[in-house]
């Protein structure tokens, strides 16, 4: 179906712009009260609501959070209002947009909270297509939801394995971004944009959405970025209207103008939005989606003074306004997840009743119910043990530094199945121990990665972002060592997504017997031996990941019946090596050697017979 605009008029139907087809985001503009972002009387974030109601035959209704968009096309002034939905049925859908006035009445999820402003309200009705099965991204597949298992589902597609890059943490403290401080300008990816790409200032938009492009070339699926840093590492990114960038004054309203202490201060304005910003901001976010890239959403980290920077580390007025307005803008988004807070328990501890109340608001404003999550420091068993069987958060974020990657996973895989509520689980920031005296202190090193965590943590059932050598200063995701890191991580994700039912399937690296080690750091001089990563569902199909094939030992087969077949595949060429060879299930296996290069590390992988229909 044809993108479609419908104009808009006072009290009457919303102008729509969008494809009105399944899964595809729309946006309804909406004529409302004029205002400036600066504004105080009243604030339009805070004391104007807009919320539609979005209802189809013989379902429940959605209630969509909206927002003041100035003019609508980045102006800071103006009446027009907007709210982001993703219909995710065919079919005739009608909405309801109401506006209400008064004090605070954005953040009262009281339905009758305010007065209503009936000189505003609008409805009416459109159709929506099928779904287009041909679809760029996740456009094809729907939201990306929590489904009871340790791996996200998309509602009319796969399930979902993560392989992402975790830095820079301050993605968004990008050069073409108004009013805000250029820390990266992405200069090696300017030429990764396309004709056909969007762009915003005349080329101001090409070299972040070519970063995008080159990490979806190269298969990378995930990335995560800090929405506000006040206080923290970065001390350059922020939704709210200031005055930081290229000397902009953003004087709107009787000579006003508003500034933010990157460093972070209670008299901080953030209570206002810079509209502007945060439309190029959903250029950005919407070409991920469009490429296949999740958005790891993480609005604090662990510095006291940016926990402190929102009602001083409660849930108040600005954190309210805060959530609610990055759900109106961009909650529409069909693969995203909330990610709470970095490091929640560092410095500042905001402890598990402030994250459960944080939560609890997340999902009140949200109608999609996207995964929520907490990240942590220290012992991730421990610290995200109040998240487990809370039907609240629906992923974990976990920070190990140079534990092994394989025991965390498997560890907190029994823990959260144990409580009644499987998770995915997330390693969002882990380390090689190359001898560093920091353990978080990371270290680009594609090969060790591909030994030491990646298959390790995809047999033990786990999924992973990677942060990177320059932390904070990663300007380039194209490094030597980086290409091969994107190489080794699409080589495995691949093999789990094309050859095995991996969301079925569970670690029993007790199966493998005899198979030679390789020795570990995991910090403070300290090794660990690393064996074979045995990742099975039992009867069916087995992979065994061995870091090294100089001993390959025997597997433990005698839960699978009747004929199968074994074969080599190398991880470090993507390809498989070797005949494919018959073998008899019941028994102790010998795997054998390899059909090259024992020193190295292999993957074995055993199916039985697809014409042998015996359970």
């Amino acid at each position: 179906m044809l993108e479609v605009t419908c104009a808009a008029t006072r009290g009457g139907e919303a102008r729509i712009d969008g494809r009105l087809t399944t899964w595809h985001p729309l946006t309804l503009s909406f004529v409302g009260p004029a205002a400036a972002e600066t504004d105080d009387d009243p604030n339009p974030f805070l004391d104007i609501r807009l919320q539609v109601t979005f209802t189809r035959p013989g379902h429940e209704p959605l209630f969509v959070p909206g927002c003041f968009d100035g003019d609508g096309a980045g102006g800071p002034r103006g009446n027009v209002w907007r709210v982001r939905f993703t219909p995710d049925a065919p079919g005739a859908w009608q909405y309801t947009a109401e506006f209400r006035r008064g004090p605070l009445v954005a953040i009262d999820l009281a339905a009758d909270a305010g007065e209503p402003l009936a000189e505003f309200a609008a409805g009416g009705s459109f159709e929506i297509a099928p779904r287009d099965l041909d679809a760029p991204g996740f456009l094809k597949w729907g939201r990306l939801d929590y489904v009871g298992r340790h791996y996200l589902k998309f509602v009319d597609g796969p399930y979902w394995l993560r392989g992402g890059a975790d830095e820079p943490e301050n993605f968004l403290a990008y050069a073409g971004f108004d009013r805000t401080p250029a820390h990266h300008k992405y200069q090696a990816h300017a030429t990764d944009w396309r004709d056909s790409d969007p762009d915003w200032g005349d080329g101001q938009g090409r070299a972040i959405i070519g970063a995008l492009n080159y990490l979806a070339s190269r298969q990378v699926n995930s990335i995560y970025f800090l929405t506000m840093n006040v206080g923290g590492d970065g001390k350059d990114v922020w939704p709210w209207s200031s005055s930081e960038s290229r000397g902009d004054t953003h004087s709107l309203t009787s000579g006003q103008s508003r500034t933010i202490n990157p460093r972070g201060s209670a008299d901080n304005d953030n209570l206002h939005f810079d509209v502007g910003k945060l439309r190029q901001w959903e250029i950005v976010f919407a070409h991920a989606q469009r490429l296949g890239i999740f958005l790891h959403f993480v609005f604090n980290e662990a510095e006291a003074a940016n926990k402190r920077e929102l009602d001083d580390g409660e849930l108040g007025p600005e954190r309210k306004l805060y959530y609610r307005e990055l759900v109106a803008r961009f909650g529409h988004h069909l693969a995203l997840q909330w990610n709470l807070c970095e490091e929640y328990n560092l410095d500042f501890n905001f402890g598990p009743e402030r994250v459960r109340a944080f939560a609890d608001y997340v999902r009140a404003v949200d109608p999609y119910d996207h995964p929520v999550t907490v990240h942590s420091a220290g012992d991730p068993l421990a610290a995200l043990r109040f998240t487990f069987g809370d039907e609240r958060f629906s992923t974990t974020s976990v920070q190990l530094n140079q534990r092994p990657n394989h025991e965390v996973t498997e560890d907190l895989r029994t823990a959260t199945r144990q409580a009644g509520r499987p998770l995915p689980i997330c390693l969002d920031e882990f380390t090689l121990d190359r001898g560093q005296a920091a353990s978080h202190v990371p270290v680009d090193d594609a090969d060790g990665h591909r030994r030491e965590k990646i298959w390790p943590t995809y047999f033990s059932g786990g999924q992973l972002e990677f942060i990177l050598d320059d932390l904070l200063a990663t300007d380039s995701f194209k490094t030597h060592e980086r290409v091969r890191l994107w190489r080794y991580l699409a080589i495995a994700r691949r093999f789990l997504e094309e050859q095995l039912p991996f969301w079925e399937m569970e670690p029993a690296d007790d199966l493998s017997q005899g198979a030679a080690t390789i020795e570990i750091g995991v910090g403070r001089g300290r090794k660990a031996a690393l064996g074979p990563q045995v990742f099975v569902k039992r009867g069916q199909c087995y992979a065994v990941y061995l870091p090294s094939a100089s001993a390959t030992g025997t597997l433990d087969l005698r839960d699978l019946s009747g004929a199968a077949t074994q074969r080599w595949f190398n991880p470090r060429s993507g390809e498989f090596a070797g005949e494919v060879q018959p073998i008899t299930g019941g028994v102790l296996d010998e795997l054998g050697p390899p059909p090259s290069n024992a020193a190295e590390d292999w993957v074995v992988l055993i199916r039985r017979d697809a014409g042998d229909t015996r359970k």
